[in-house]
């Protein structure tokens, strides 16, 4: 044992950063407190945090593990969004209409296609892996906390 306090243990000098998270990320508490619509306090486009031995302790300290996992069978459950998708077809479409009312050529009405199609592909691989990140996290807190009875 170290010596140092149990929270936020990157804020004192010379202690181990936590190996999953950046640099910072436990300068707060994490769990927010009872009552909260979420457990957790993320900002990430996963929604939910990457287990590490720091927010284990702090939501065994919070006594908040039956919120929890209802949370989690809850974001399990949910549909995949499609949002990057959306705003990937929408952008071409924005794209393509504004060429095609200042009078474009073809040849760059084809080509904003052509691109707009190749831009919403790859955002729906990046939504795609959105989605299989969180239920990877979903699933590795499960193995945690349990699961709903």
């Amino acid at each position: 044992m170290s010596g140092l306090p149990g929270r936020a243990p990157e804020t004192h000098e010379g202690a181990p950063p936590c190996p999953v998270h950046p640099y910072g990320f436990h300068a707060r508490p994490r769990v927010r407190p009872a009552g909260s619509p979420t457990v957790f306090r993320d900002a990430s486009p996963i929604g939910l945090p990457a287990r590490c031995a720091q927010l284990e302790h702090e939501l065994d300290d919070a006594d908040r593990e039956l919120e929890f996992i209802d949370e989690l069978w809850m974001r399990e459950r949910a549909a995949r969004g499609f949002g990057l998708t959306l705003l990937g077809v929408a952008l071409a479409a924005a794209l393509v209409a504004a060429l095609v009312l200042g009078s474009a050529s073809t040849g760059a009405v084809v080509a904003a296609v052509l691109v707009g199609g190749a831009v919403t592909v790859g955002l729906d691989r990046a939504d795609r892996a959105i989605h299989r990140e969180r239920l990877r996290r979903v699933r590795d807190w499960h193995r945690r906390v349990g699961t709903p009875r």
